[in-house]
């Protein structure tokens, strides 16, 4: 660090190599993609989002990852906070994290929003056949490519209609650079018809929905462990189909271990943190440490729990009552178990 502004200090200025020249517009997931593929150290790890709350996303864009996973089709938000967040996640992370949302299937409400905010990226669940992939990729893409309908709120003429493109004053030939769609497979027909999805020119990813696939199998659903035959099988198909097609796979790593196998098997864009668990987990965790440490005081004090009951010196009285020091004939002791600290909380 030195005295000198801001502009003086290029290590301040985040690397966003992949931002689009407004944050309001999206970033460019389908180049950096494109460099993934053909180079698996640049693979893109990200977070997944599912509390509807921008202060969240604050949060996690203030992290810098390389994309946010918005999940729309099971996460409470709403078209204004979606909208917000989407925008909160490309300032708060200075244009470093794409956006990509998960919307839901026949969904054309989130889908617009997701888009209009400048999401890089749209998850589309549920996909069986190509057919219904095409009819959302004419929704995604303006024309000539598809048939988005083109909103003018996402502008204002001469002050945010900046574009990196000639000839481009609105940034619909940024929109269609730039955004990625992924089919999302996970039902026994999606993996039966996965080959001419991942065939088709507008997708730009696939990604496997291991839960969905697994209740539509009939099977039981499980994270970890060895996978069921059946399960193999199709998670094979899904991940020769992206191999065949040229198509990298997005997906998420349950634990780091996984990411190594993950990238072998062309995965490029990798979850590797969810807000939901994360919270859940530092929560249990601290709790879970606070107990075992309260344990270990009071067996440095000489009190042992005997069934439920907590005993001093190995002795209770008849009604599980703690004694200190003391006989269990129903009498007082003589002296009392006193904790070393006393905590007061206040509000």
């Amino acid at each position: 660090m030195t005295d000198q502004g801001y502009l003086e200090q290029p290590d301040l200025h985040v690397k966003a190599p992949f931002r689009a020249a407004l944050l309001t517009q999206p970033g460019n997931l389908r180049e950096a993609l494109r460099q993934a593929v053909a180079d698996p150290t640049k693979t893109l790890f990200g977070v997944g989002h599912g509390i509807p709350s921008t202060f969240v996303t604050k949060l996690i864009a203030s992290t810098k990852p390389d994309f946010i996973w918005i999940d729309v089709e099971h996460g409470m938000f709403n078209r204004l906070t979606l909208h917000d967040a989407i925008h909160a996640a490309q300032h708060h992370s200075e244009g470093k994290a794409m956006i990509i949302v998960r919307v839901p299937k026949h969904d054309e409400i989130s889908l617009t929003t997701a888009l209009d905010a400048g999401a890089a990226g749209i998850v589309i669940p549920h996909c069986e056949s190509a057919k219904e992939v095409k009819q959302v990729l004419e929704e995604a893409y303006y024309p000539p490519i598809g048939k988005r309908s083109f909103s003018p709120w996402t502008f204002t003429p001469g002050i945010s209609d900046t574009s990196l493109y000639k000839g481009d004053p609105f940034n619909m030939g940024t929109s269609n650079r730039h955004t990625a769609v992924f089919a999302q497979i996970e039902s026994v027909k999606g993996v039966e018809n996965v080959d001419e999805i991942a065939a088709l020119e507008g997708v730009s990813g696939l990604m496997f929905g291991p839960g969905d696939y697994l209740a539509d199998a009939g099977l039981p659903i499980q994270f970890g462990g060895e996978p069921h035959p059946t399960f193999a099988d199709a998670f094979g198909k899904f991940v020769a189909a992206g191999m065949k097609h040229g198509k990298p796979l997005i997906g998420a790593a349950l634990a780091p271990e996984m990411i190594p196998g993950m990238i072998q098997q062309g995965f490029r864009a990798i979850a590797v943190a969810f807000d939901v668990w994360g919270f859940a987990n530092l929560v249990d965790g601290g709790i879970k440490k606070g107990r075992e440490f309260a344990q270990q005081a009071g067996e440095a004090n000489g009190v042992v729990e005997v069934n439920g009951t907590a005993e001093a010196n190995g002795k209770a009285k008849a009604d599980g009552k703690a004694k200190a020091n003391g006989p269990a004939n129903g009498k007082e002791p003589s002296s009392k178990i006193e904790s070393d600290v006393v905590v007061v909380l206040n509000n």
